[in-house]
């Protein structure tokens, strides 16, 4: 698994890659800890180059996304497919929201807070 966070003031990006194995996926809590600390109110979890995702993953995501919508965000998918049939079955049930690309879903995030689409774009 490689996980890369990107974030630019409201909005944070997380990018995974790879196999997520049981023992890796609390991996993805601590970076979206770090994402909230870094000012991050709303954040898209990027799956598109995931190949695999533990069952435990749909439970990590719904704690993770109540832990942003307690702050007055929210956390949103994109690239969910076939890593894990619960999870694209909770997100064809509405539990996630989910975008087609991490792109459309930022730019999408950004128009929620009022922020300019083309703002320039920053990491940690």
């Amino acid at each position: 698994m490689e996980l890369s966070l990107e974030t630019d003031g409201a909005i944070a990006a997380l990018r995974v890659r790879g196999e997520v194995t049981l023992t890796e996926a609390s991996t993805i809590t601590e970076y979206l800890r770090v994402a909230r600390e870094n000012g991050a109110l709303r954040c898209v979890v990027d799956l598109s180059s995931c190949t695999a995702l533990p069952t435990t993953i749909v439970a990590v995501l719904m704690r993770e996304q109540g832990r942003f919508a307690v702050a007055g965000g929210s956390l949103a998918l994109s690239g969910v497919g076939d890593q894990n049939p619960f999870l694209a079955q909770s997100v064809a049930a509405g539990r996630f929201g989910h975008y087609r690309s991490a792109e459309e879903g930022i730019a999408a995030e950004r128009r929620a807070i009022g922020a300019p689409i083309d703002a320039p774009g920053g990491g940690t």
